[in-house]
């Protein structure tokens, strides 16, 4: 009695494998027909290889790539089949952390951009105890070309660094907040836990703790308004000699203007 044959189209049909699909495996050596007729070429499968396709079905949905299911096919060894597949676990395992890295690297740029709409609200003076943080920076006073150093000197950290969350900020002249000028004398960045490892010493920066007064403005090319921090300033007999400015959220994209929280340490 002849085995019965199926045809491409009938094996498609049974499993839900696309023909395209078929005609790929066979290709590829994963799942060759077990009969080719030598008349007309046509290929046909058996019986027997329908439990060849429930190997590889099962091996796809555990998304293993074809070269590995090719081992699989040809083990006839279940602790071995254990074996590969246990590998194969701690890939999926290692996969997923990183995919859930990136999820919650977006969440957090979604936050970020709320919290730009949110800090454009609030433009009064307000007191906040800060400690004491490190961050990678330049910081030449006078200097305005630090831009290139600054992206020299954090290189290393950030390309050591899996997640996107970082934050940006500036030292700015002191004198020049009083006609309106964003003059930046240096930036820096902070990366991670501030626990820098891939950072020279020198271009590690301490940004002290203390009393600072902060506000909220938008910057404008090198404009912004400090007129809410030197009426204060004026009004509780303060000195201007230490300030910064921390960008509010991260913006992938240039932009032309963006807020940032200007910190002024209190010193009488």
């Amino acid at each position: 009695m002849n085995e019965k044959k199926y045809t491409v189209g009938e094996v498609s049909q049974i499993t839900g494998i696309s023909k395209d699909t078929l005609r790929f495996y066979d290709k590829s050596g994963l799942l060759k027909p077990g009969y080719v007729d030598p008349k007309n070429n046509y290929r046909y499968y058996t019986f027997d290889q329908f439990w060849r396709i429930d190997i590889i079905l099962c091996c796809r949905k555990l998304g293993i790539s074809l070269e590995k299911i090719k081992s699989v096919l040809d083990l006839h060894d279940n602790n071995k089949i254990v074996e590969l597949l246990l590998e194969h676990r701690a890939e999926a395992l290692r996969l997923s952390n990183y995919y859930m890295r990136i999820a919650d690297d977006i969440s957090w740029y979604e936050s970020q951009n709320s919290q730009i709409a949110k800090a454009r609200q609030a433009q009064n003076i307000c007191v906040k105890t800060l400690p004491e943080r490190k961050v990678i920076g330049i910081n030449r006073k006078n200097e305005s070309a630090y831009q290139l150093q600054l992206h020299q000197a954090y290189r290393n950290e950030v390309l050591h660094t899996e997640s996107i969350k970082r934050n940006y900020g500036y030292f700015l002249n002191t004198e020049d907040i009083f006609n309106n000028l964003f003059h930046k004398t240096g930036g820096y960045i902070e990366v991670g836990s501030g626990q820098y490892q891939y950072v020279e010493e020198k271009d590690i920066l301490t940004i002290p703790g203390g009393k600072y007064a902060c506000f909220i403005t938008d910057v404008s090319k090198d404009t912004a308004d400090f007129s809410p921090l030197v009426n204060w300033i004026n009004e509780h007999d303060y000195k201007a000699d230490f300030i910064i400015a921390d960008e509010i959220g991260l913006q992938l994209y240039a932009y032309m203007q963006y807020p940032c929280e200007i910190k002024m340490l209190l010193k009488k």
